[in-house]
């Protein structure tokens, strides 16, 4: 139940706060559009599939009014690197609920394959059921509005926020809808940062041994996005086994490239050390740092 006057519509959208990112730094990160227009975010998980938020594409399932863009920067233009792509198929929870939101995650099969490169790449799942500690900080990345009521954002926008427990998430989001622990995820809720409308579908993200993780699917948060409530996101964790099961068999295999260093010896040796730093270091030496 929400509050009076308060519009699920609006509730449903929800990065405040944030700063530009680095050109390509998210090469998972996708552009989800209706009709040409930017709507939603979204996450490569595999050659073909993207995982986006269900309330993205539910209302509007037929499939040839979508397009997915990959190797996006800013939300208008183009990039060397970037390529759009039809639908093949929409596959929506189930149990997904427009009232509760719960079970806010699809998965989107592309009509062909994307080639892995060093500016448009798959994320990690996270293992079924792990979760993350209240407190640990990690990376919400959209090109939705940067306040409130205004415009969107030209450039992918990125920001920090801190998982949050759920007792203090329902404590402040609860007066807007249920927070179910099992099937999202809080963070945010500082003052800071937080997601807002146009960053929906977009991902939320760990780095865990070397690699990033991704640990939550923007999904909802307060109508004006006020960044003293908390951005909730679907838990990516609950919904491992769910993936699996409708992302498995007729699909692609993305192109990787081996796991070695791009770059001349000893020239990775001497920048290993800046591997948790430079983003384009991991992905020039791969094996000196450890991030294959």
């Amino acid at each position: 139940m929400t509050e009076s006057g308060v519009s699920k519509e609006d509730l449903r959208k929800r990065v405040v706060n944030g700063k530009d990112a680095t050109p390509h730094s998210w090469p998972w990160m996708v552009s989800l559009r209706y009709n040409g227009r930017h709507i939603c975010g979204g996450s490569l998980i595999k050659g073909n599939w993207v995982v986006t938020a269900a309330h993205c594409v539910a209302r509007n399932p037929s499939i040839g009014d979508y397009t997915v863009v990959v190797g996006a920067h800013n939300r208008t233009g183009t990039t060397r690197f970037q390529r759009s792509y039809s639908l093949k198929k929409i596959v929506v929870h189930k149990q997904y609920n427009r009232t509760h939101l719960r079970n806010d995650i699809a998965v989107l099969q592309l009509g062909k394959s994307i080639d892995g490169s060093l500016h448009v790449n798959v994320v990690c799942l996270p293992k079924a059921g792990d979760r993350v500690k209240p407190g640990k900080k990690r990376y919400i990345t959209g090109w939705g509005r940067t306040v409130g009521g205004g415009n969107a954002a030209i450039t992918l926008q990125e920001a920090v926020l801190a998982v949050s427990d759920i007792h203090s998430c329902s404590k402040i989001n609860g007066r807007l809808i249920a927070v179910d622990n099992k099937t999202m995820l809080c963070a945010g809720g500082e003052g800071i940062a937080g997601g807002c409308q146009g960053d929906s579908g977009g991902s939320f993200v760990c780095k865990e041994h070397g690699r990033y993780v991704l640990r939550g699917i923007v999904s909802w948060g307060h109508e004006n996005c006020r960044t003293d409530h908390f951005t909730v996101f679907a838990r990516v964790s609950n919904f491992i086994d769910w993936i699996n099961d409708k992302t498995s068999g007729d699909q692609y295999t993305t192109t990787t490239t081996p796991c070695q260093d791009k770059l001349q010896f000893p020239w990775c040796l001497r920048m290993r050390h800046f591997c948790s730093l430079l983003s384009w270091v991991r992905v020039r030496c791969k094996a000196s740092c450890k991030s294959c």
